[in-house]
């Protein structure tokens, strides 16, 4: 019998198009060409391969089942559907990552004061190649030794001539590059930096005709990343109404009030508003004591209507996301730009070995954006076990902690979200889920996440017990005690199978044995798996911090019950006070 001849079709994404057939999946046919798209699990199960069908028809490949993510009604899985005619699809949970960054030498123009902990570092471009960007981007600054800095570029596009980029630094007391070497530059000296980075920008077209008011969001130095995106907004006249609500301590804080109040009384959309912490300074008006998105929200703004920029503080970002949000405002309307003082940073010291071909990162990692998430994470999995009850089945609570991790604001997941009650906490992820267990009133479960937080990749899974279920306490204990002590073998210059042999030898002194196909993996900008999908318990090498992400199952040698512990490896200097 003949075979009929494959059907090649065109799929047009945001930013690029490819050819497939319909003997291939969509995702097969992405990749094989290069084309960057979302995708990790490449079972169906996790969701991040969901694309919005603009146009065009498809088919499934093979049917769902009940570990198959549910897409909604204009969704499809690319890596479970072929495409049966010409297809147009959309993101709207991802962005594809902006040109490449580069390698660019500059010299210094100026270092003047904003404020008394504020310096304002103008560079400019010495070399000839095109340095294009986008309101709200960054750069890093590179220097001797591996480190860098990373700092949002504070004015807008010049039209022609001369790139210079403006950028709001802030003293860390002690810190190495505020303290050390930014107070000894002077005009004429060379710096290198790579960029632009960042994809919390405003967009080329001006975004959606939906949009009518603009949101900024900023406090201390975070308003170098939204000053840009409000000078675009009120250049391009699109938007009714511009608002800008900046917190910090004290009315110094808010350097640029001169230029604000001065743009205010020329342009009759645009508003700003201090938020200031220091009660003194509010006296006056205890209205500015409030936090940015208490204010934001005060003002009655319509949420349906309006996009949000938030840079600045990880806090404010959480905070502000999930009230506007439970406001009214779409999810995909909040787009944000977290930092942290730079003592938390991967790159901060020399690197304490070359970086391996396993641990390459996307053009916008860096180790705030997997802190944050890591935080995020660990809120996520207490919050998730507390609204856990007797009776539910594990369908039910998988559900219910998706739902939550949505309302956090997880843009999805990048890994299938596992609940195990009971028995079932013997078993390792790969294997499949009982969905109908009911959790007892004395039980033991284990909460197992990986959201997508602001294109970070989260992981953190952690072991709970209900009642005095005995058993299930000393387990789950056993599984942190193992994550402890090897970690602390990593710190000790252990490659990553060596981990997993010495948490083998942990497992058994506390009466239990370690579950061999929980493997560990990498984290990253998401998604990581277009760097590659290897496991930690296959590197040969030292693994580095803040990317590796160690997964600890545990088996009780008699009971039949078990206890999962993971999160990611990292140095002292960035891990939180609680781990375990």
């Amino acid at each position: 019998m003949q075979e009929l001849a494959a059907s090649t079709y065109t799929v047009t994404l945001d930013t690029d198009t490819f050819a497939t057939s319909d003997q291939t999946s969509i995702l097969d046919a992405a990749l094989a060409q290069g084309i960057a798209v979302p995708f990790s699990c490449q079972r169906g199960e996790c969701g991040s391969c969901r694309a919005t069908v603009r146009e065009g028809c498809f088919a499934s490949i093979t049917p769902p089942n009940e570990r198959t993510y549910v897409t909604a009604g204009d969704e499809l899985l690319m890596c479970q559907c072929r495409a049966a005619s010409d297809l147009t699809l959309t993101f709207p949970h991802w962005q594809a990552p902006a040109r490449p960054p580069g390698m660019h030498s500059v010299r210094v123009i100026s270092r003047l004061p904003l404020a008394q902990d504020v310096t304002q570092l103008i560079v400019e471009l010495q070399d000839a190649e095109s340095f294009e960007y986008l309101p709200g981007q960054h750069v890093q600054l590179l220097f001797d030794g591996g480190s860098h800095r990373c700092f949002s570029i504070a004015n807008t596009p010049g039209a022609a001539g001369p790139v210079r980029l403006e950028f709001h630094i802030r003293r860390q007391p002690g810190g190495a590059f505020t303290d050390g070497i930014l107070p000894r530059l002077a005009a004429g000296d060379a710096l290198m930096l790579e960029g632009p980075l960042g994809t919390c920008v405003w967009p080329q077209d001006g975004g959606s005709e939906e949009v009518e008011h603009l949101v900024l969001l900023a406090t201390g130095t975070g308003f170098a990343g939204v000053f840009p995106i409000l000078m675009a907004a009120l250049d391009s006249r699109r938007m009714k109404t511009v608002t800008l609500y900046w917190g910090g301590r004290t009315s110094e804080d808010c350097y640029a009030a001169p230029l604000l109040d001065a743009l205010q009384g020329k342009h009759a959309g645009l508003r700003w508003h201090a938020a200031l912490s220091d009660q003194a300074d509010t006296a006056a008006d205890p209205q500015r004591c409030r936090h940015v998105q208490e204010l934001a929200i005060a003002a009655g703004h319509d949420w349906t209507r309006s996009v949000v920029y938030a840079c600045g503080n990880p806090a404010m970002v959480r905070a502000a996301r999930g009230q506007l949000v439970a406001a009214g405002l779409p999810q995909a309307r909040f787009l944000s730009e977290a930092f942290l003082p730079s003592a938390t940073d991967i790159n901060t010291s020399p690197p304490q070995h070359e970086v391996h071909a396993w641990e390459r990162v996307g053009q916008r990692f860096t180790m705030a954006g997997i802190l944050d998430a890591r935080q995020r994470s660990m809120a996520a999995v207490a919050e998730i076990a507390a609204l856990l009850r007797p009776g539910m089945n594990t369908r039910e609570a998988i559900t219910v902690a998706d739902a939550h991790l949505r309302q956090m604001g997880a843009s999805n997941n990048w890994h299938p979200t596992y609940v195990r009650f009971g028995i079932d906490t013997q078993s390792p992820a790969v294997q499949p889920t009982d969905f109908q267990r009911v959790l007892q009133q004395d039980d033991v479960f284990v909460v197992d996440i990986g959201p997508v937080w602001d294109g970070y990749e989260g992981d953190y899974g952690d072991t709970f017990v209900m009642g005095t279920e005995a058993a299930g306490e000393r387990c789950a204990q056993a599984a942190r005690d193992v994550f402890r002590r090897t970690r602390l073998d990593w710190l000790a210059g252990a490659s990553g199978a060596a981990l997993y042999d010495r948490a083998d030898a942990y497992a058994r002194e506390y009466g239990c044995a370690l579950v061999r196909e929980i493997p560990g993996h990498r984290v990253a900008d998401f998604p990581h798996a277009l760097y590659g999908k290897q496991k930690l318990a296959d590197a040969d090498f030292v693994p580095g911090n803040g990317i590796w992400v160690l997964e600890i199952q545990v088996r009780d040698l008699t009971l039949p019950v078990g206890a999962f512990y993971e999160d990611v490896l990292l140095h002292d200097n960035a891990i939180n006070p609680q781990q375990p």
